[in-house]
């Protein structure tokens, strides 16, 4: 009989999974929770346990939200760690996301344990040759050091920048680097995606496509908006962006006296549109004149229960589409049956993506069916990225 120590790693990944799906009550939704909690107590299972949960789980996605945390990762944990296992078996991050970075010399703010430029630097000097996904979200000052700049472009596979940025101390100036966020993206070459997340946009300075055409800047080919993303930034991004930008997501989550930028943002990017990622439909009435002559991938997230018929989707009858893209929890909703109609409006449609799903999950028999009846074949996803959906 085989024992785990001669068990493939394939077979090791479906078991953890199988554990983790079953670790989960209720819901389809796994959970970092759920698999932090396995992976510890699994690792005092058994060495060849041990051995494998540390070198494909431990630490994977990494959360950082104080400098005690980041120093007790730097000094003791992970060097712990690498003295109890060989030399090919370590901690692997590949998503770094870093609270409570302060970069304005002494904090001002009381009761917070920030994360300073060192700090940062100590945790991408461990990780450096693993991290595909760097999130990093400021406190009060938009600026790095050059040195913090220089080791954020020394990650060997970085691929997605998140930036954060939250205003909290108001009596407080404000330390601002206007060539900081060109000088970021300039140092990380291999990016291929940016995230502009929540921004306090009375408080940054305006960054703008003349800025940013004075650096030389990644190929990126995907550019996501959160809520109170700086609409003059995000457009600034389009223009310097155009020659390789090719998937939008999340633009329409705006400030309403912003809307008149959101027509400008896809006209710079229309006829290259490959992939769109959209929040809420109300966007498409601002940007129904529009052609798309290129998309290939269309994901839904949500949409309004008022809907009762597919007419917010006309514009898209004459793109390419092959890849439909639509949340697992929202397609049981008793008004997502007008999705369905896309299924025959859209003449290249060939795959359809359950997406944020685990392996629990089941599509609901009449999307199956429209399936089957239109040769279209099903994805389920759980958490893959709007990169990797694109690759399907």
């Amino acid at each position: 009989m085989a024992r785990i120590s001669d068990l493939p790693n394939e077979v090791l990944r479906q078991i953890f999974q199988a554990i983790l799906s079953g670790n989960k009550a209720g819901g389809h939704a796994i959970t970092d929770k759920n698999s932090v909690s396995s992976t510890g107590e699994l690792r005092l299972v058994c060495r060849r346990w041990s051995h494998w949960l540390t070198d494909q789980h431990l630490h994977r996605t990494l959360r950082i939200a104080s400098g005690t945390r980041a120093m007790q990762l730097i000094i003791n944990q992970i060097p712990r760690l690498r003295l109890q296992f060989p030399n090919n078996v370590r901690p692997k991050c590949k998503v770094l996301s870093v609270s409570e970075l302060w970069t304005g010399g002494t904090a001002l703010i009381t009761d917070h344990d920030m994360v300073t430029p060192p700090l940062l630097e100590g945790l991408i000097e461990l990780f450096y040759d693993t991290i595909v996904d760097l999130d990093l979200t400021f406190v009060d000052n938009l600026s790095l050091p050059t040195s913090t700049i220089q080791a954020i472009g020394r990650i060997k596979n970085l691929r997605t920048l998140r930036l954060n940025y939250i205003r909290r101390e108001e009596e407080t100036s404000c330390k601002h680097d206007t060539d900081f966020f060109c000088s970021l993206l300039s140092a990380a070459q291999g990016l291929k995606e940016l995230v502009i997340e929540s921004f306090d946009t009375d408080h940054i300075p305006n960054i703008l496509a003349s800025h940013l055409g004075r650096f030389q800047l990644p190929n990126i080919i995907h550019l996501e908006a959160e809520y109170n993303s700086p609409a003059e930034l995000v457009l600034s991004l389009a223009v310097a962006l155009k020659p390789t930008l090719t998937m939008l997501s999340d633009i329409d989550l705006m400030d309403d006296d912003e809307e008149k930028y959101v027509p400008r943002i896809f006209e710079i990017v229309q006829d290259k549109l490959q992939g769109l990622n959209i929040s809420n439909l109300d966007i498409l009435d601002s940007i129904s004149h529009l052609k798309f002559t290129s998309l290939r991938l269309l994901r839904i997230q949500t949409w309004d229960t008022s809907i009762s018929d597919s007419s917010q989707l006309d514009m898209f009858l004459c793109a390419p589409i092959e890849i439909l893209v639509l949340s697992g929890s929202e397609t049981h909703r008793s008004n997502s049956t007008f999705l369905l109609d896309q299924f025959t409006r859209l003449p290249s449609l060939r795959k359809v993506v359950f997406w944020g799903v685990d392996s629990t999950f089941s599509a609901p028999e009449n999307y199956l069916k429209a399936c089957q009846d239109h040769q279209i074949e099903c994805f389920y996803r759980h958490h893959s990225s709007f990169l990797e959906l694109m690759e399907l």
